[in-house]
């Protein structure tokens, strides 16, 4: 997630009726503030919607330890997919790490990690979901475009270079979603692109900030519109979203979960077929549970028939 507001485009898509009207079922997930490390809170946030989530998600940066078995075990068995978001950088520092910028990871200064990581994920052998180095279109991050003197094509090399690596080691059921930022500091997705070969799904993420500074309260249609408009000329790959939350409270922020979460995504967005909703509390309150009005509302979409899928 960003650390800072991100300026994106109030525009919205053309609704699609007949799209609509054969919407396929959508996976609703959610990043869930301690989880995977503390199993329990996954279990408290079904309790609290209703339902189990059909994917979690967290952060690992590759500071950290490597692969944890438990980590995945602890989500799988409880019937969601386990989706990391691969960070290569160490999460105690802020962005300017040249030890991770995106031409060392190219080069191969960074293998040995991770080759270990994809015999450990080839070992575990099951689904997993790998969201590697993410909104690679801002600044906020060592890998971002550019900073660390990192440039477009270094981020294609260094995403090419990783997935061959977890393809030589057998990690073939790990998927790999690509998620850039909602448009932001005039980054083309098409220069960070790395081609179909390497990229199982593509994902945005996007935030209503509500009124902060110069920016406007948006709808979930406007956080996305333009982004998804662009991403989809791109590839015919599944989208996701991958990050989404909306600030507020009370009737606004529940009225924003019921028509961008069940009206938006059916008629605007036709080919999203996952969701994840950051539920924590960090720079804003972006939990479901931020006020009952929009616990509720939430409840409602978790329950609908629109998003009853799993994810393989």
């Amino acid at each position: 997630m960003a650390a800072s507001l991100i300026a994106v485009a109030v525009v919205e898509t053309t609704s699609d009726p007949a799209s609509a009207a054969s919407r396929k079922p959508i996976a609703l997930g959610a990043a869930i503030d301690g989880a995977p490390w503390k199993p329990a809170k996954i279990d408290r946030f079904s309790k609290m919607i209703g339902r189990k989530p059909a994917v979690v998600m967290w952060y690992e940066s590759w500071s950290d330890t490597g692969f944890s078995a438990r980590r995945m075990n602890a989500v799988a068995k409880r019937g969601a997919m386990p989706m990391v978001t691969w960070e290569p950088r160490d999460h105690r520092r802020g962005v300017r790490q040249p030890r991770y910028a995106l031409r060392s990871i190219a080069r191969g200064k960074h293998d040995a990690y991770i080759r270990r990581w994809a015999r450990d994920a080839a070992a575990w052998n099951k689904p997993l979901y790998v969201r590697f180095a993410h909104e690679m279109n801002g600044g906020w991050y060592p890998w971002g475009a550019r900073v660390n003197g990192n440039t477009s094509a270094h981020y294609v090399a260094a995403w090419r270079r990783v997935v061959r690596i977890f393809r030589q080691e057998g990690a073939t059921k790990v998927r790999w979603v690509w998620s850039p930022n909602v448009r932001c500091n005039k980054v083309r997705y098409a220069s960070l692109y790395p081609g179909d070969r390497y990229v199982d799904w593509v994902a945005l993420d996007g935030y209503n900030w509500g009124n902060v500074g110069s920016r406007n309260w948006q709808s979930f249609a406007q956080v996305f519109g333009a982004s998804y408009k662009e991403l989809t000329r791109l590839t015919r790959k599944p989208v996701m979203i991958a990050e989404t939350a909306s600030t507020g409270s009370g009737r606004r922020k529940a009225a924003w979960i019921r028509r961008g979460l069940q009206e938006d995504v059916r008629r605007r967005f036709p080919r999203v077929r996952a969701v994840v909703w950051f539920n924590r509390n960090k720079e804003r309150d972006w939990r479901v549970n931020s006020s009952r009005r929009s616990l509720a509302a939430y409840k409602k979409v978790a329950g609908s028939a629109l998003y009853q899928r799993r994810l393989r």
